[in-house]
């Protein structure tokens, strides 16, 4: 397969799929995994925009209603091509009708009515079908995995099957079908794990996969401050709030990229916590980038509306919550009192979502900012902590 910086060749227009070995640091993202990134980013933003115009309970819910299914179809095939090498036309095919199936589920993210609905669950239908069938293929031709796909096939294959009948149920029914779908497909992994562990994955792959995909989502937190400001007249209120949405987006990705960068999962189980929590990652950042957006329509104005706060505040605490929980999953424990002031920050974001509705977009924003500051400042020391405890032991 080729990779970023190889060297150039044509694809066999037949290869079989083979089982991957752990490789280290030598494997890289190939220009095909990157191409379907940019599909996902399409999706992504349309999400975003509809935030923007539902700020309430309701429009939070459908949010993550949908968020979580197309980041599910990315780690799907993310997945899988950690495991399985295959770079020939079957598998481009294949990968490419996966990608115009998450295209669809993204031009149907802004229609919410029966047909809207009915659009985005054959969407998602078909593709967990196409990856269904890059699992049977693997099946054929590699038969020391063939127990772990078959966990697979099973767990999968159902959550497809109630996927494709919720698009011939109508709604309110539909809605629980979908969630009864995606509990099938979250639960094989964990329910599977002592026959899944047998095949081995790549995990510094798996890292810079989730990595790229972090990048991608907090790039439309700054395209929402670039754009936002494109759109809105140029004041100081909403150059204030610009500054702090793009404060807030530098110190996410460095407390993310700080985490990442030092952290070791302790065995078994707990690859999960981290696996399934970027969901949270990747939601409560395109959650800020929403808020970016609506602080800088409204800069001028009090944060009066509860939603539109609450998606700012909200967005931010999930974040913080998220990295403290990766750390349970860390072998390396944080000291204790650097959890404590990531708890402080947390229930500050909590009293800002209480009682600020009295502040102007420009405050609320740069408290945020400050808040996912220190956040950043705690999960530097944290590893810096680590790190120098480590070295006292080696020593």
């Amino acid at each position: 397969m080729q990779h970023q910086g190889g060297t150039s060749r044509l694809p066999p227009l037949r290869r079989p799929p083979h089982l991957r070995g752990p490789q280290g640091n030598d494997r890289h993202a190939t220009w095909l995994e990157l191409f379907f990134d940019l599909v996902i980013v399409a999706a992504v933003i349309s999400l975003a925009s509809r935030l923007v115009k539902e700020p309430d309970l309701g429009g939070v819910l459908r949010f993550v209603a949908l968020f979580i299914p197309i980041a599910w179809a990315w780690m799907g095939f993310t997945y899988y091509a950690n495991r399985f090498d295959s770079d020939d036309l079957a598998y481009r095919l294949t990968v490419s009708a996966s990608m115009l199936a998450v295209a669809a589920m993204a031009t149907s993210v802004g229609d919410l009515s029966d047909a809207g609905t009915q659009r985005f669950a054959l969407a998602y239908s078909a593709v967990a079908f196409l990856r269904l069938l890059l699992y049977a293929r693997a099946r054929r031709h590699v038969p020391e995995a063939r127990r772990a796909i078959d966990l697979y096939l099973a767990g999968f294959g159902l959550g497809f099957l109630f996927w494709i009948i919720s698009a011939f149920v109508p709604p309110p029914w539909r809605y629980v079908l979908w969630g009864i779908g995606l509990f099938a497909e979250f639960a094989t992994p964990l329910l599977g794990w002592g026959t899944i562990s047998s095949t081995p994955i790549d995990r510094a792959h798996l890292v810079e996969r989730f990595g790229l995909f972090t990048i991608i989502v907090l790039g439309e937190s700054v395209l929402s401050v670039v754009l936002g400001v494109q759109i809105a007249t140029w004041s100081s209120t909403t150059v204030a709030v610009a500054s702090a949405s793009f404060v807030g987006t530098v110190a996410i990705w460095w407390t993310y990229f700080d985490f990442e960068g030092g952290h070791q999962l302790k065995p078994g189980l707990w690859g999960f916590v981290t696996s399934y929590g970027h969901l949270a990652i990747w939601l409560s950042t395109a959650a800020l980038a929403a808020a970016a957006k609506l602080g800088i329509k409204h800069s001028h104005e009090v944060v009066h509306v509860a939603g539109e706060r609450w998606i700012a505040v909200g967005a931010a605490g999930v974040f913080l919550a998220t990295i403290g929980i990766f750390h349970l999953a860390d072998r390396d424990l944080e000291p204790k009192l650097l959890s404590l002031v990531r708890l402080s920050a947390i229930a500050a974001l909590v009293a800002l979502g209480v009682a600020g509705s009295h502040l102007h977009w420009p405050v609320l924003t740069w408290i945020i900012a400050a808040i996912l500051i220190v956040g950043a400042v705690v999960e530097g020391s944290s590893r810096r902590q680590v790190l120098l405890r480590n070295c006292g032991q080696d020593a």
